[in-house]
Parts: C-alpha cells; structure tokens; sequence
C-alpha cells in the first residue's frame, strides 16, 4: 500500500489523523474522471451521479457491516449528523464528553438539546456509567477515537451500558475510527455512526457518511424513505462521492485485516518507544486499549524542530499529535524517535 503514497518517501508523515494523502492511483482516477466532465459537461452528471453515491452506499455498507439502505452519504460528517439531529424529539437529554470534536458537541448544542458534558479522563466509559446511573438521558453521544489524545473506546463496557439501557441511543462520531480500525455496526451496540472520509479512508475531501441500525430507525419510527429526501437534500461533489467509492472498493479487495494488524504493530512499537522516552501523560498510560493516535507533550520549539526536519505532524492541545497508518513502516517509527532523541 505504500507504495502508491509518494509524498511518504519526502518526509516523515503522521498525521493521517488530520487528513491522509492523495494516492497515485486515485489521482489517477481523478484525472480522467476530470476528462468525462470536460468533454460531457451536464451529460457527466446525469450519468455518474446517481451511478456513484449507489455503488459508493453499498461498498461502504459492505465496509462497517451495514445495510446499503440505511447508509447515507453526504458532504462531511456534520451535515451527515445534523441531518439526523433536526428529527429527534428536542426534548431527548444528552450526555457526552468536555473534550469532545467541536463539531459533535457543538451540532448538538446549537439545535437546543440539554446536554451534559464529562471530562475525558481515563476512566471515561466507567464516568459514563455513573453518569447514566445518576440521571435520564436519551442519547450519548461520543467519539469512537477520541481527536484530542486518541483514546479508543472500550466497546465492551458500551455493550454492558447497552444492555443496563436498551434504549439509550449511542450516536457515535467514526471519522478517527472508520478505516483505523476493523468494525462492524451489524455486530455492535452502536445506533447510529458518522464520520468524513478524507482521513483513514483515504478518500479525499468531500464526503461523510450516516450509518444506522435497523432496530434505531424502528425505535424512532423513523421511515428509510424519509431518510433518503433528508439525505437527498443539498449538493454533493460527484467527483468526492466517486473519490470515496474508488478508496472503498480499494480497500474491500485488500487483506483490510492485515493491514490493520500491521498499523497496530507499528503503534505498539512507537507507544513503546514514546514511553521509554516519558512523552505520553499518565492517562494515556493508564488506558488498556489506545489507537494509533498519541500525543507527546512537548514545547512548541521542538513541534517546529520536527516540522523542520520534516515530521508532519500537528499541535493539539497542550501536545503534538501523531498517528500511524499502514502506509507507515518501521523505518517511519525508528526515524522519528531518533529525532527526538536528537531534540529533546
């Protein structure tokens, strides 16, 4: 996979976490894609349009386990999420985290609907549990991977919240998640998922995704034909939904499992490395499960030391992020924590 990723080999890329880079192959594809607007103009349209965001709905249902009719594409993941938000009833109670993606919390906020917020501690799906245990609440709403420090949810724990509260609806943000990890909403105690694809899926910009479960849309008698006019509503980018079901279609025909296992080698070996070193907080440490995105808490001159020696990598919070994806190598990893040790 590597290989069809040039801009890997000019420098040393961890931020996939912030957008992944354009492969050749779907440049590729792009180009001439580009050619069939250029010389059908309206005709582009009426053809590829309908052909793509079909074909780019079923590949991504085959993708996270999901029926193709209720998987909707739309532009990013806050319009796939407020699309879904404006049809539940305002009075539904919210709990989610302090520290959560603006654009989940902040949706939330601004359609009216009381919420209650937690920090995001080490011990945050047990904080979930108290808090459900304490007060009501219709919908929690959270991060499967959270952005700020890359803490993964423990599933586990959500299927034993599911259980004590079956008609919780749990509404997770997949955009860190959905192409980092292997999942399945078929399998899983999740409602609803949403997410953009210009990260992990490696899709370009310009599409997200809502996934729901068929036992959701029963809960809330909400009919599928009423999601496809939601859905239906505003302009995609035909070009990005093409985009999206080229990256899918490769990703289906790959061994998606072994990739993944790979991307996990390498993060165990920079967690270790990263440890070693004393640059991952004490919450981070105490995580059983963690992702691929970690943050090293570092000053802002050696996040420009690294950007200097061509370390892309981004500020968050009060740290640097990184993270790894399996178009990285162990070479990537041993080059980095040389650095370090070299700046720090």
């Amino acid at each position: 996979m590597r290989h069809y990723f040039p801009l890997l080999e000019q420098c040393l890329y961890f931020n996939t976490a912030y957008t992944a880079p354009l492969s050749t192959d779907l440049r590729q594809w792009r180009l001439k894609d580009d050619e069939h607007f250029f010389t059908g103009g309206d005709h582009y349209k009426l053809k590829e349009e309908k052909n793509y965001i079909k074909e780019a709905r079923i590949a991504l249902a085959s993708f996270v386990g999901a029926l193709p009719e209720n998987t909707f594409i739309s532009s990013n993941f806050s319009s796939a999420l407020q699309n879904f938000l404006i049809q539940l009833p305002r009075h539904y109670r919210f709990l989610s985290l302090k520290e959560e993606y603006p654009s989940l919390t902040g949706v939330i906020q601004d359609l009216g609907f009381e919420t209650t917020l937690i920090p995001l501690t080490a011990t945050i799906e047990e904080d979930i549990w108290e808090a459900l245990q304490q007060n009501e609440y219709q919908v929690l709403a959270l991060s499967a991977i959270q952005y700020s420090n890359g803490f993964l949810v423990d599933f586990a724990i959500l299927e034993k919240i599911k259980k004590a509260f079956p008609e919780l609806i749990i509404l997770v943000d997949g955009t860190q998640f959905i192409g980092a990890e292997e999942f399945s909403l078929s399998n899983s105690c999740v409602d609803a998922l949403f997410g953009s694809a210009y990260k992990w899926l490696m899709a370009g910009h310009g599409t997200g995704f809502a996934l729901f479960s068929p036992k959701l849309l029963k809960q809330l008698e909400l009919k599928q034909e009423k999601l496809e006019s939601i859905y239906d509503r505003g302009q995609r980018s035909v070009k990005a939904v093409g985009s999206l079901l080229f990256s899918l279609n490769k990703l289906l025909k790959a061994d998606f499992p072994a990739l993944i296992q790979h991307k996990k080698e390498l993060t165990l070996l920079l967690f270790e490395g990263l440890k070693k070193r004393d640059l991952l907080d004490a919450a981070t440490l105490a995580r059983k499960n963690h992702s691929s995105i970690l943050i090293i808490h570092v000053n802002d001159s050696i996040y420009n030391a690294l950007l200097d020696r061509k370390v892309r990598c981004i500020k968050r919070g009060s740290g640097v992020r990184l993270s790894v994806h399996h178009y990285n190598n162990e070479s990537d990893i041993y080059s980095l924590l040389a650095i370090l040790d070299e700046l720090i």
